[in-house]
């Protein structure tokens, strides 16, 4: 007689099998299965036992598809094809994961599908050119960020950046953790430096050589505009280009209605108010004061910053400078 762990090894070696070699195109009979878990698992698997152990999945709630003269095949998957998709894109379009890594990344996610739907996805290939960081250290990285985040403790790391002939520069900082935030293809660092009053961002893919110190971090709370505590979605959405510095409130003059979409695309549709007055279109948004300017300078053709006066005086400093230059014959 089997022993009981014996029996619940063949429970999870069948289940392998359904996912690997069964979709609603391909289907296995009893015998098929037996021999496919003998083959792979090295267990001998009889034909009442297939069945057994099939019914007893669905007893677990996994649904399988029987088809007379066919066999069987497993319809429950953990996601459907449209999420995979998402997924990878997510994966692959992110330049801050090397690409060996992103392909075991993808290759993990594809086990969810048999094999023959895998091929389905073979353009994941061709992502390796993409350009992307050469740096693979970053998953490591990142455990020490969450590791640190979560015991309030300060970190030390390396940043590198790149110079002049392709050079890469160094500096080391020391900094309190507070979260990581995804934003346009990049992961960022969210923190407060030391010495600084404000909180500060630094790409994840530039840090090297990090260490969790012995020392507890700096509470967010102590900075201005945080005294509530910090709000993941409410930063990403006010700091659009992820720059460092003070947060603003502006209105828009919005002299294009096209632009009306590109306001919502790019800042928090909950805390943006777009409005019409006299027939002029106006927005009301809380962004990051450089990102703002940056902003204004990308849709300046249609766009005009009203508020505030220090901010609309910046961007005319700039503007003022780039006509010099684009008309000094």
């Amino acid at each position: 007689m089997a022993s009981s762990s014996n029996k619940k090894l063949l429970l999870f070696y069948v289940l392998e099998i359904l996912k690997k070699y069964t979709d609603e195109n391909h289907m296995l009979t009893r015998d098929e299965i037996g021999k496919l878990v003998e083959s792979e698992f090295g267990m001998y698997c009889e034909r009442k036992t297939s069945v057994a152990n099939i019914e007893a999945l669905e007893e677990l709630g996994y649904e399988i598809g029987k088809e007379k003269g066919k066999g069987y095949h497993l319809i429950t998957r953990d996601f459907t094809k449209g999420e995979i998709l998402f997924l990878l894109d997510a994966i692959f379009s992110s330049k801050v994961i090397p690409y060996k890594q992103a392909e075991e990344l993808s290759k993990k996610l594809l086990s969810f599908f048999s094999k023959y739907e895998n091929k389905d996805f073979n353009f994941i290939y061709k992502s390796s050119q993409i350009s992307r960081t050469n740096l693979n250290q970053i998953f490591y990285t990142i455990e020490r960020i969450s590791e640190a985040i979560k015991d309030k403790k300060k970190i030390s790391f390396t940043y590198q950046r790149n110079s002049f002939n392709k050079n890469v520069s160094e500096k080391t900082h020391i900094v309190s953790p507070y979260a990581m935030v995804n934003s346009q293809g990049k992961y960022y660092l969210v923190c407060n430096k030391d010495g600084l009053n404000d909180l500060t961002n630094f790409k994840i893919e530039k840090i090297i050589k990090i260490a969790i110190l012995n020392e507890k971090s700096c509470p967010v709370e102590n900075f201005e505009g945080y005294e509530k505590g910090f709000d993941v979605s409410k930063y990403t959405n006010e700091n659009i280009y992820m720059f460092g510095g003070k947060t603003v409130s502006a209105t828009l003059k919005i002299e294009d209605e096209y632009i009306v979409d590109y306001v919502y695309d790019w800042f928090d549709k909950n805390s943006t108010l777009i409005r019409k007055k006299d027939g002029v279109i106006y927005a009301d948004v809380v962004v990051n004061e450089s990102a703002l300017v940056y902003w204004a300078l990308q849709y300046g053709a249609g766009v005009e910053v009203l508020q505030p006066l220090s901010t609309r005086e910046k961007i005319a400093k700039i503007v003022s400078s780039m006509n010099n230059k684009y008309n000094n014959k």
